[in-house]
């Protein structure tokens, strides 16, 4: 998926330019399957995948502390990169 496409959608979206310029970018890394539920979620805002991880999911980021649906993904794609750091700043309290 190109950058200009998700930049595009995110100001669709009600994204301010510079956020939506660096959620782009941070979401073109995301890993499998989260990059999948990213391009479904691009064409169909509702369409909306939920994945767990290290006592994590997408969704209950999204509910308990209030995510973007980018946000819990990207959130998510840390979990499962650096599950120690970021399970620990997630009990701290950092959104």
């Amino acid at each position: 998926m190109e950058k200009d496409y998700i930049y595009n959608v995110l100001l669709e979206r009600g994204y301010n330019e510079k956020y939506a310029q660096l959620v782009a970018t941070e979401l073109m890394t995301l890993n499998k399957p989260l990059d999948v539920y990213l391009e479904k979620w691009m064409r169909n805002e509702s369409d909306i995948s939920d994945y767990d991880a290290h006592g994590h999911s997408i969704k209950q980021l999204m509910e308990e502390r209030n995510m973007t649906y980018p946000a819990a993904l990207l959130t998510m794609d840390w979990i499962m990169k650096e599950p120690d750091a970021a399970v620990a700043s997630l009990k701290r309290g950092i959104k």
